[in-house]
C-alpha cells in the first residue's frame, strides 16, 4: 500500500472511531449533534439585545442640527445619537440621545426643570434615565405607528443625520438559523437514533444558552450604568450669562418635529421650541412615509414608565 493509501486509510479510521463517517447511522447522529451546537451558539450569538462598544467614535463636532433662541435662552441641538448610528456606544440602542448646549442669554439666574421631543404624530415624549423604561416606551411608539400602517425602521433615515447601515439584522440572522435548526430536527425526526442525537445536543446547547443569557445580563447593567452616567439630572441650573449641556435620552421619536426646553426664572415658565421638521424628517420611518407633524401640534408627553421588560 502506498504511503497515500495508509494515510487515506489512517484519516478514514480516525473518521469511523469518532463517527464522522458520512452515510452511516452513527456519522449521521454525530453531524446531527454538531449542526444542533452549532445552532445553538449561532441563535445566542443573534439573539438581540445591547451591548457597549468599544473605543466608539465621538459624535462630530463641527455640525448643528438644529437651534433656536428667545430673549433669555439659546439653545442648539448638536446631534442625535440613533440606533448604531454615527457616534453611537452601544449596538442595538432601542432610544435616542440628544445633545444639546444651553445658554442664559438674560441677567437673572434661571432652571431648566424638563425637555420633551414631539414625534411625527404628535405624540410628546419626556427623557428616561434607565434602559428597560427606553425600550418599553419604544416598544409602545412602534406598536402606536404599526396600529397606523407605519412601520418604524429605528436608526434609519433622518436627514442631515448619518445613520450606519447594519447590514443583515440579528432577527434576520436568526431566522436563518432557526430556519436550519428546523431542517435539522425534521432530518432527526425520521429516524429513532436521529432523535436521541438531536435531544443530547440540545441538552448539551442548552447550558450555552444559559450562560450567554447571564452574559447578555451583564452587557445590559453596563449599557444602564452608562446611561445612567451620561444623562443630565433635572432642574439644570443657570446663572446669569451662564451655559451648559443637556444629554438626555428619549424614546426613538420617529421624524421628531419639534424638541421643547422648558425654563423658569422670575419672570414665570417659558418653552424655547427648537423646528426639526426639516432636519431629522424621515427619521426611524421608512423612504415612503413623509413626515406630517406639524410644529407645536404636541399632545400630552408620555409619563416615565417603570417596571420590567421581557429582554
Amino acid at each position: 500500500m502506498t504511503l497515500a493509501g495508509r494515510s487515506w486509510c489512517g484519516r478514514s479510521r480516525c473518521r469511523q472511531q469518532w463517527g464522522l463517517l458520512p452515510g452511516t447511522p452513527k456519522g449521521r447522529d454525530t453531524m446531527i449533534r454538531i449542526s444542533v451546537c452549532v445552532i445553538a451558539l449561532a441563535l445566542a450569538a443573534c439573539s438581540g439585545g445591547t451591548k457597549l462598544i468599544k473605543d466608539a467614535p465621538a459624535p462630530p463636532a463641527d455640525k448643528q442640527v438644529a437651534s433656536g433662541s428667545n430673549a433669555a435662552l439659546s439653545a442648539t441641538l448638536d446631534w442625535v445619537i440613533v440606533r448604531n448610528g454615527y457616534g453611537a456606544w452601544a449596538r442595538n440602542a432601542d432610544w435616542d440621545e440628544y445633545l444639546i448646549r444651553v445658554h442664559n442669554t438674560s441677567a437673572m439666574p434661571m432652571r431648566i426643570p424638563r425637555t420633551s421631543v414631539t414625534d411625527s404624530s404628535g405624540h410628546a415624549s419626556t427623557p428616561l434615565a434607565e434602559r428597560k423604561a427606553l425600550v418599553k416606551q419604544t416598544r409602545k411608539t412602534v406598536k402606536r405607528y404599526r396600529d397606523d400602517g407605519i412601520k418604524v425602521k429605528a436608526g434609519s433615515g433622518g436627514g442631515t443625520l448619518i445613520a450606519a447601515g447594519a447590514g443583515t439584522t440579528a432577527l434576520g440572522v436568526g431566522m436563518v438559523y432557526a430556519e436550519a435548526a428546523s431542517q435539522v430536527m425534521s432530518t432527526a425526526a425520521t429516524t429513532s437514533t436521529g432523535v436521541g442525537a438531536a435531544t443530547g445536543a440540545l441538552l448539551i446547547g442548552g447550558p450555552v444558552l444559559v450562560g450567554y443569557g447571564i452574559v447578555r445580563v451583564v452587557r445590559n447593567a453596563k449599557v444602564d450604568n452608562r446611561i445612567g452616567q451620561r444623562h443630565t439630572e433635572f432642574p439644570l441650573t443657570l446663572a446669569a450669562g451662564e451655559g451648559g449641556q443637556l444629554d438626555v435620552f428619549f424614546p426613538i421619536s420617529p421624524a421628531p418635529s419639534q424638541l421643547d426646553i422648558t425654563y423658569e426664572d422670575e419672570a414665570g415658565t417659558h418653552t424655547l421650541m427648537l423646528d426639526t421638521r426639516q432636519v431629522l424628517a424621515g427619521l426611524h420611518l421608512p423612504e415612503s412615509v413623509p413626515p406630517v407633524a406639524t410644529a407645536a401640534a404636541v399632545s400630552q408627553p408620555a409619563a416615565a414608565a417603570g417596571g420590567a421588560v421581557p429582554d
